[in-house]
């Protein structure tokens, strides 16, 4: 049977929580007082950290997707300066962090070398549309209401 690395209880959570916060093992490794290639080692040989460890990722990569989604609807505060003082601060938004998300969760729609056809056949239903046919719905379920 493989060598797996022992850790106590609290190197793991140190661990752990360090990577769900930062997302980098580097820091987590550094955070427990363990090398970095332990780390690497412990989680192929041991099923259930490398399970936490994968969970402790998309927890951060959870995190990281929540303010780059913030950043690009509320936009972030830059100060102002006049004549080297700071005089007031303006929002500044960044578009490209929203094409970002959009990129991600829609490539369908929003990345490039979509065909045509696809945004062609892609189904736009208006407002008048979508409440027409949510009021169909309502009524047909409804007894008593039927056309």
């Amino acid at each position: 049977m493989p060598y797996v690395p022992r850790w106590s209880r609290v190197k793991k959570i140190s661990f752990l929580e360090t990577l769900r916060r930062t997302g980098n093992v580097s820091s987590a490794a550094r955070e427990a007082g363990v090398e970095t290639s332990k780390a690497y080692t412990k989680r192929a040989q041991d099923k259930t950290f490398h399970q936490d460890w994968d969970a402790a990722i998309e927890g951060a990569l959870d995190d990281l997707e929540e303010e780059v989604r913030r950043r690009a609807l509320e936009g972030t505060k830059k100060p102002v300066y006049y004549a080297g003082k700071e005089c007031g601060s303006v929002i500044s938004f960044n578009d490209n962090l929203a094409m970002f998300l959009l990129k991600s969760k829609r490539p369908k729609i929003f990345s490039e070398g979509v065909e045509s056809e696809e945004i062609a056949n892609f189904p736009l239903i208006s407002p008048k549309e979508k409440l027409l046919k949510k009021l169909k719905e309502m009524k047909s379920n409804k007894p008593g209401l039927r056309e």
